[in-house]
């Protein structure tokens, strides 16, 4: 059979229908496309503005910049991240001048665990960057209680996570601003993209000046619009107010053509989630009688898991090989990809030393999770032979090797 691969981008007439409709228009930069995605995707998780930009890390650069500007936030500014992230998360901290304090995370959710937080913090902490991993919401509430006891911002990254649920609530409305990815591989794609919600008017503003190196006019009409109404505040000032800077702002701009495909993504949401949840579910239920070996994603009744992924992690006292079982299963043409090892990958090992000893479960999910996927291009034939393969290297407890 052909790869079960982790990621999918399904494009129907729908997509195909925006995009020739944005191409007929002749307008490329941002127009009509990327409004009403932004509007859409915002309101979607209860935020009423969306700032869309070209990648999910320059969301968070975005995000981290904006709140840098406005709380002033020095270089010893310190950020709290899982120590289990794709190493986006804490780039962007360090990309934006800040430092990074990892805090482990919860050994069944793979989420920043709420007891480990404060622990982590000091007087330089002034942020939590949230991560909810997979698909799966963090403990929201407990991590908003803290961070009010200690004053800090909460920047949610729910690049994995579009539309989660967590206590009646979407991912992406408890913090003071959110970043989400649309890169090729998440649940609602654009392409390459990214997008920032936030419910503050001035965060929205900054980070509309930022995505645009910087500029000062930052409403509809100038920016995300192909409207013929000119911008009655232009020309105020001595300089056309577009081309006005006001800060040393990004080119971190999204086009029309991502706009279209976001927007019809939008509209087929539930297909599309709804496919996911199925197939995981039905991987779940094929698999849980290995659960002595394996571990499998399971939620909370509060809680919705989205499953961009399927992540398994070997269990102690299995028998199985983590690296056997990932090479089993490429060879019979299941992509693996793994857990988010982080705090010691080579980059990081230079720069903080060897810090895995001081977060023993990320440590362990590193060594011994992996994932595969569970995604909506995804038939029950396919399901099934990724669930018979895995029942196969269990029950030879680790030991195929051809």
């Amino acid at each position: 059979m052909d790869k079960a691969g982790v990621g999918y981008a399904s494009v129907t007439g729908l997509e195909k229908k925006y995009v020739m409709d944005a191409l007929d228009n002749g307008r490329l930069s941002q127009g009509k496309y990327v409004a009403e995605f932004e509007k859409g995707f915002a309101h979607a998780h209860g935020q009423k503005y969306g700032v869309m930009c070209n990648s999910g890390t320059t969301a968070l650069q975005l995000a981290l910049a904006t709140l840098k500007e406005t709380d002033n936030w020095d270089g010893d500014t310190e950020v709290l991240c899982p120590a289990i992230t794709f190493i986006a998360t804490p780039n962007s901290c360090l990309h934006t001048g800040l430092k990074v304090k990892f805090v482990d995370v919860e050994p069944d959710t793979y989420n920043m665990d709420p007891g480990e937080i404060e622990k982590h913090i000091t007087p330089h902490t002034k942020c939590i960057i949230p991560v909810h991993t997979f698909g799966l919401p963090c403990k929201m509430p407990e991590i908003m209680e803290i961070a009010k006891k200690h004053n800090l911002r909460v920047v949610e990254d729910c690049a994995e996570a579009h539309f989660a649920e967590t206590g009646g609530k979407t991912v992406g409305s408890f913090g003071d601003i959110s970043a989400f990815s649309t890169y090729v591989a998440h649940t609602i794609t654009t392409g390459i993209g990214g997008i920032t919600c936030t419910n503050s008017r001035e965060f929205m503003e900054i980070l509309r000046s930022l995505v645009a190196h910087g500029r000062a006019c930052t409403c509809e009409r100038c920016v995300a619009s192909d409207s013929k109404q000119v911008c009655p505040k232009r020309m105020e000032t001595e300089l056309d107010r577009r081309f006005c800077f006001e800060r040393t702002g990004y080119s971190y701009r999204a086009g029309e053509i991502e706009g279209a495909l976001g927007l019809a993504q939008l509209e087929r949401r539930e297909e599309i989630m709804g496919k996911r949840y199925e197939n995981a579910n039905y991987l779940i239920k094929k698999l849980e009688k290995y659960e002595d070996k394996i571990q499998l994603p399971r939620h909370p009744d509060n809680t919705s898991h989205t499953y961009m992924m399927f992540p398994v992690v070997v269990k102690k006292g299995s028998g199985l090989d983590k690296k056997e079982f990932v090479m089993y299963l490429e060879r019979c043409n299941i992509e693996t990809r793994p857990m988010l090892p982080l705090l010691n990958q080579p980059v990081y090992l230079k720069m903080f030393g060897n810090l895995e000893p001081e977060y023993p479960v990320a440590a362990y999910i590193g060594h011994n999770g992996f994932y595969i996927g569970c995604h909506h291009g995804l038939g029950m034939k396919e399901l099934d032979y990724m669930a018979s393969c895995i029942g196969r290297f269990i029950e030879k407890e680790g030991e195929i090797n051809g």
